[in-house]
């Protein structure tokens, strides 16, 4: 005998087998998920895992404490969310080419990170381990640094610029699309204006892991992630870090930032509907495809990524988070109230029989 409990319109089936008062059945389980945003929602809170803490190093009058901080779990529309069976994407940075001629060109290879500082520490004092490129801390999961600037190319303060244009999360094995499948994007800034950016699935990749075609070219607006997930210990509960470059060779820090820490969770179903994906990219808000997916494949068009995006526009923060795709856990009042179901329905089954 089978049995099934619709719940809500979003629905995950679970087979189980019940003995009661020696009736064996089947049940359909049925999980439940709430419905989501368009563009995503915002992560409420975060778990963090155990802080790893090596022997500090001092490099360009830059003291590094060495310690990373992953994080392990988050909470997003009243559920939680765990790090999936996947692998973690492969992370790569995409800058823009800029000709010899050109004065951007002295950027082509500029590395722009940030890392978090302990209360009280100078802003030559980070916690992080000493970083070597942009790419390399981002494809760490520590949400004790990251990545600033993201796309800036223009205007830039004390260097705090590169030409990046496109960064690029590929899953090479792929992983099929669900509403209970996510990707996380968390970014350092003011708590109520973390930076607009674009994003787009990646449909397919060539035998390098690069990715051959897109889907949609989403928009995210600026303000997302409104809950600061990282207090602080300053007065304003901002965390402070500390931005650093490798103009100068060695790694050294240019500017002293404290801000917040905010997420946004978005579902794998929002990104495409097809059956399979291979991660995802990351857009300056001001890159337009013109309604051609196909054009977002060529980071070096100026025409469809513009080689003049200021701080304003392309200043994302990006924390590195790289876990991969996250997993929706079952509501537990949900399977508990399932399993009475089942349980109640065997009994009568017994009783008529």
């Amino acid at each position: 005998m089978q049995i099934k409990k619709i719940l809500h319109n979003q629905l995950k089936p679970f087979l189980c087998t019940f003995t009661v008062a020696s009736v064996s059945f089947t049940a359909t389980l049925e999980f439940a998920i709430r419905p989501v945003m368009a563009a995503g929602f915002t992560v409420d809170s975060i778990s963090l895992g155990s802080l790893v803490d090596e022997s500090d190093s001092t490099v360009n009058g830059v003291t590094y404490l060495n310690q990373s901080l992953p994080i392990t779990g988050l909470t997003a529309n009243s559920n939680n969310w765990l790090p999936g069976m996947f692998a973690a994407p492969v992370i790569t940075i995409r800058r823009g080419g800029y000709p010899a001629t050109d004065d951007f060109a002295n950027f082509n290879d500029r590395q722009v990170v940030w890392g978090e500082r302990l209360p009280g520490d100078p802003e030559s004092t980070v916690r992080i381990p000493q970083p070597s490129t942009a790419q390399a801390s981002l494809s760490q999961n520590s949400i004790l640094q990251g990545a600033d600037n993201v796309f800036v190319n223009a205007g830039y303060i004390n260097g705090i610029q590169s030409d990046i244009e496109r960064v690029d999360f590929v899953i090479n094995t792929g992983v099929e699309t669900s509403q209970k499948r996510a990707i996380a994007i968390f970014d350092r800034g003011p708590n109520a204006a973390h930076d607009p950016f674009k994003i787009a699935p990646i449909l397919s990749i060539d035998s390098s892991g690069n990715p051959t075609s897109y889907g949609s070219l989403i928009s995210i607006a600026a303000g997302w992630g409104q809950t600061n997930l990282r207090p602080g210990g300053a007065a304003d509960n901002n965390v402070n870090s500390t931005v650093l470059t490798n103009s100068s060779g060695d790694f050294s820090n240019v500017l002293s930032v404290s801000q917040q820490v905010g997420g946004l969770l978005i579902p794998l179903s929002d990104l495409s509907i097809t059956g399979l994906i291979y991660g995802y990219s990351l857009f300056a808000p001001d890159v337009n495809d013109g309604g051609d997916s196909a054009n977002l494949l060529d980071w070096t068009n100026a025409v469809i990524f513009p080689q003049d995006t200021p701080n304003a526009v392309g200043g994302i923060d990006l924390v590195a988070s790289n876990v991969g795709v996250w997993e929706t856990v079952p509501e537990p009042t949900s399977v508990v109230s399932t399993l009475l179901l089942g349980i109640v329905a065997a009994w009568k089954l017994k009783k008529k029989g």
